[in-house]
């Protein structure tokens, strides 16, 4: 029976995610050696010689292994050692346990598909064949397999079966007489189960390779058990999408197995329902619910509706968690979600997309932007002219939402005009598509866009209009072949609580999104007073900023750096501070939006810089070091042609030597541009500089991203620092970047350290360096002068 692609897709996403609610365990009974990276790196490069498979598995064979599957496929002779094949069979002849692999070829255009066997010595050596050839649905996941399969005669049986056998265990299933070709007549399969995934990504017990030959207690897990030798090592082997996969991340060949060993022995394999009892199901439900809902009245029969369409899919997830047979249920629902509303969802939309054509025939040169297409700043006026003349006593309230669109780097300028055009099409139409079919979507110039929003109950839901409209522009946008990410800034204010007219509600929702442009970050501003104040005090504050340096108002403040292990001081972050004669103290937090607002902060950051090197220079020449120096760039530093020159030049000046100077970058300056970002990079390190990601986890960046930066240090946010002891999900994320830090060879350090018990813990998670108020407070140079003579990084707790 063929189904269609929507249902089908339907069917799949409802399985998973009952599939995800089973409480399916991995068994114990078994364990998987896994040919991982760390393995790699210790024995060599793949493929290894099958002397060291017979090394494994003679050491598989001493720990008496209950059997061992080889999910490797051994189907041509080794060339550089004519022994060594021999010396393999021998291997598997001694352990009279061992299963090898058998597989279907890949065919090319035009050829019929193969079979990959074993070589015959190997062969003729191993206690059973089995295939590993699983099905992979049209959504790319792999859910089933075949217990057994072959050419022209489906005579293999599944890899795991063949271990199971060998084993001597006895699995009740069933072989259908029904057979399956694969892509041609040759490759046969028969006996379709559904794999029982295990939805913890952990629940595997895995050694490697490596501990398996030299590490004694990991080795003795092996005793008993049934063993699964296959590859995990980053692009070495098959890896497939399944329905418990995380994060876009696949699943290596030999873990897939494990699962389905694991349904095997705990006999909670899944089956599919037979064809002609779910047709015959799938007819007496809809028929039955048709009946009843033909036979009620609203609104009983929209209750009666809703019932059904959640009951259906329910009872699949029911049936599938008692008797281990999957309902398919979209063919049941599509019908009723189809059919039965389209009339009045067609005849409602009809009726408002002839409204809507004749609004747009009326208001179309002089009242919309001519890029875009959407009502520009004179037609959001004129509307907004007869919100004032409305009635101010009605209870629901209008808000007025500004959003700024600026692109991530330098797009702006790498991108054509037309181009140009082109996204901001893109993003109106997003708008319009997004947003409710009564609010009005407006162009206001440039990268600015409005949305009116009526009839809301409460400025509680005006805000929550509000954060969805950032979430959405957030999302990038495939543009090109490409995807790029917008850095949307948004401003609203609120009729008539906050506004008193509707000439007002657009003057405050502009400085709203000022004040969002200011803050720098991506965000929701909504007006109020005190915001009209702060963006006044704003402009004062740029005023001042703007003479603070040639004034001498600035101070850098240091804080200690320590090591873990021993709490010795071993660096310093350079830190600014503003003293102001009329403002008084300024944090960054106040003034570093403004300066990279105005472009200040080149300046600003270029004299941190050259006092900072001077400083701790000064430091290590007293003998108060060595002293590592980290000093913070910002993105618009970090994307300056002159930086390379710029740091050069502070080194020479001060006599620092490169390697005790360490630039922080964040996460957010290196993924605008990742081609930009590592050549910067690159021509630090040729200056001998150090490199360290800041803040990391709070950005866009991943794991995977770091193995391609020249970083010699990871900053932990002191976001993860504060919540890991009291957030396990947290915690698992801090021991992963730390962990996996020290496989890139990287040093970690973590910010934010205020407790005795948090640096207890990083130190036992293998954090390197440590930094928080629990050490020292951020100091001027003279206090910490005093610190690093006594020797006492507590000294300002």
């Amino acid at each position: 029976m063929v189904k269609h692609a929507a249902i089908e897709r339907l069917d799949f996403l409802l399985y998973d995610y009952f599939l995800n609610l089973l409480e399916n365990r991995i068994s114990d009974e078994l364990v998987v050696v896994a040919i991982d990276d760390s393995s790699l790196q210790a024995m060599g490069r793949w493929p290894w010689s099958r002397k060291v498979h017979a090394k494994m598995l003679d050491r598989l064979t001493e720990l008496k292994a209950r059997v061992v599957g080889f999910d490797v496929l051994f189907s041509e002779a080794e060339t550089t050692d004519p022994l060594a094949d021999r010396i393999f069979a021998d291997a598997i002849a001694r352990s009279d346990v061992t299963v090898l692999a058998v597989a279907p070829t890949n065919p090319l255009p035009g050829k019929h598909i193969g079979e990959v066997l074993p070589l015959p010595i190997l062969a003729e050596s191993a206690a059973a064949l089995g295939h590993v050839d699983f099905e992979i649905d049209s959504d790319g996941l792999c859910r089933s397999f075949y217990l057994y399969a072959g050419m022209d005669d489906a005579r293999w049986p599944t890899f795991t079966l063949a271990m199971a056998n060998v084993a001597g265990d006895s699995i009740p299933l069933s072989r259908d007489n029904k057979t399956v070709n694969r892509e041609s007549v040759s490759w046969l399969r028969s006996g379709r189960y559904l794999i029982p995934y295990d939805a913890n990504q952990g629940g595997i017990e895995t050694i490697s390779a490596y501990q398996l030959l030299h590490d004694d207690e990991a080795a003795d897990k092996v005793a008993g058990r049934y063993v699964l030798v296959g590859s995990t090592a980053t692009g070495l082997g098959d890896v497939i999408s399944t329905p418990v996969s995380q994060n876009h991340q696949r699943m290596p060949g030999v873990q897939l197995n494990a699962h389905v060993l694991s349904g095997l022995l705990g006999g909670n394999l899944l089956k599919e329902m037979n064809q002609d009892t779910h047709l015959y199901l799938t007819l007496l439900i809809t028929g039955l619910v048709t009946f009843l809902l033909s036979s009620t009245r609203f609104p009983v029969s929209v209750v009666l509706f809703l019932v059904a369409v959640i009951g259906i899919p329910v009872g699949a997830g029911l049936t599938l968690s008692v008797t281990q047979v999957w309902f398919a249920p979209a063919a049941s629902m599509v019908p009723l979600l189809i059919g039965i509303p389209l009339w009045g969802v067609w005849l409602h939309r009809h009726e408002k997309s002839v409204n809507r054509q004749l609004s747009v025939r009326m208001h179309d040169q002089a009242t919309h932007h001519a890029v875009t297409g959407l009502p520009n700043q004179y037609a959001l006026e004129e509307y907004l002219r007869k919100l004032t003349a409305s009635d101010a006593e009605q209870a629901n309230i209008t808000a007025l939402i500004i959003i700024h669109v600026k692109w991530l780097n330098s797009t702006g300028s790498i991108i054509g005009r037309s181009a140009g055009n082109q996204l901001l099409q893109m993003i109106a139409r997003l708008l319009r598509d997004v947003v409710r079919s009564d609010d009005i979507v407006s162009h206001l110039g440039g990268d600015d866009f409005g949305v009116l929003v009526q009839g809301l109950n409460d400025i509680e839901s005006a805000d929550v209009v509000a954060q969805n409209l950032l979430g959405i522009m957030q999302q990038p946008i495939a543009f090109e072949e490409a995807s790029m990410f917008l850095a949307p800034c948004i401003g609203m204010s609120i009729w008539p609580d906050e506004s008193e007219d509707g000439e007002a509600l657009l003057r405050d929702a502009k400085i709203a999104v000022f004040r969002a442009r200011m803050q720098g970050a991506e965000s929701v501003c909504r007006y109020s007073p005190q915001i009209a104040k702060e963006v006044e005090q704003g402009s004062q504050l740029e005023r001042a900023l703007i003479f603070a340096l040639e004034r001498n108002e600035f101070e850098v403040y240091y804080q200690p750096q320590v090591i873990t292990e021993t709490g010795r001081i071993f660096g310093v972050e350079a830190l600014l501070r503003w003293h102001n004669p009329e403002l008084g103290l300024v944090y960054p937090s106040a003034f570093i939006p403004v300066a990279e607002h105005t472009g200040l902060i080149r300046t600003i950051g270029l004299w941190v810089l050259r006092t900072a090197c001077q400083q701790v220079q000064q430091w290590n020449s007293q003998g108060l070091g060595p002293i590592q120096l980290a000093v913070n760039l910002s993105p618009l530093q970090f994307s300056d042609k002159n930086l390379v020159d710029e740091v050069r030049r502070c080194l020479v000046d001060s006599g620092l030597e490169p390697d005790y100077l360490e630039l922080e970058i964040t996460e957010s300056a290196v993924m605008q541009n990742l081609a930009e970002a590592t050549n910067a990079m690159r021509l630090l390190k040729e200056q001998g500089v150090k490199l360290a990601i800041d803040d990391f986890g709070t950005g866009y960046s991943s794991l995977s991203n770091l193995q391609h930066f020249p970083l010699d240090r990871i900053k932990i946010d002191q976001s993860f620092t504060r919540e890991f002891q009291q957030n396990e999900n947290v915690k698992e994320i801090t021991l992963m970047i730390i962990e996996m830090a020290k496989r890139l060879k990287l040093k970690v350090i973590a910010e934010g350290v205020e407790t005795e018990a948090q640096a207890d813990h990083l130190q036992q998670y293998g954090c390197d360096g440590l930094q928080g108020y629990y050490y020292s407070h951020p100091v001027p140079a003279s206090e910490l002068t005093v610190i690093l003579d006594g020797g006492d990084s507590k000294q300002q707790r």
